[in-house]
């Protein structure tokens, strides 16, 4: 695997409350909890304490339990730090979670931050949005397409640290020599629409990362944006 990654804090936030990690055989993005206190707290221990939870297990030994059990053991971390500090109250953050082995990636989900294949010129959306607005296209209300613009499409209705305990959802998608796998916040597909990622990605990841940040910030950037791009490739993957 090699792995490219962007973080920007936009045009119009103060702070950029975005973690992110990609290294050796896994990444992670969370998404702090925008007009919550200490959301860039949140993704932080997100992200170190799932960093700490897999650092301890061999990579081709990693299981669905085991992503599972990190991204509940960070919701666990981000809870007692809210806890424990009444100025962090009501904290938290979005997780996704991909790890990659035997020719697949292992995803582990909480919120609305999202993962994608890109395969074979197709990009097709692995995870599913834990937010309000989907809940709705789900149940007929309103099209994918309304939803792009509703006034209420940044409220997500399961997140990591608000309750003592969460519920995490799995993904395990197949890939192969030259696929991609990208992973993102919400600041990045709030404007940008899936043709324009396909058509970015389409030109080689080299670069891909900056330019998908480069296409959020020139519609706006109006969140925190965060990317990474998994490249498969190599004699393994």
């Amino acid at each position: 695997m090699k792995f490219f990654s962007k973080t920007h804090k936009g045009k119009v936030r103060s702070g950029n409350e975005d973690s992110i990690y990609a290294g050796d055989y896994f990444a992670i993005v969370a998404d702090g909890m925008g007009g919550h206190n200490a959301g860039d707290v949140a993704s932080a221990l997100v992200v170190d304490s799932i960093k700490q939870a897999l650092s301890v297990i061999e990579p081709m030994n990693v299981t669905s339990k085991d992503i599972v059990k990190a991204i509940s053991g960070a919701n666990k971390k981000v809870w007692s730090n809210a806890k424990q500090n009444t100025a962090r109250d009501g904290m938290g953050s979005t997780a996704t979670l991909a790890v990659f082995k035997d020719s697949k990636v292992l995803i582990g989900q909480v919120g609305d931050s999202r993962a994608y294949l890109y395969s074979d010129g197709v990009l097709s959306q692995i995870t599913k949005d834990h937010s309000y607005v989907q809940s709705l296209v789900d149940s007929g209300q309103i099209t994918d397409n309304e939803a792009l613009s509703h006034p209420l499409r940044n409220v997500i209705t399961r997140a990591i640290g608000t309750n003592i305990d969460v519920e995490c959802d799995f993904f395990a998608q197949d890939i192969s020599l030259g696929d991609l796998v990208l992973i993102c916040s919400d600041g990045l597909i709030a404007c940008v629409l899936d043709d324009d990622i396909s058509a970015i990605l389409s030109e080689g990841v080299t670069g891909a990362a900056d330019k998908l940040v480069n296409a959020a910030l020139n519609c706006g950037g109006s969140d925190n944006i965060s990317v990474i791009i998994a490249s498969v490739e190599g004699g393994q993957i």
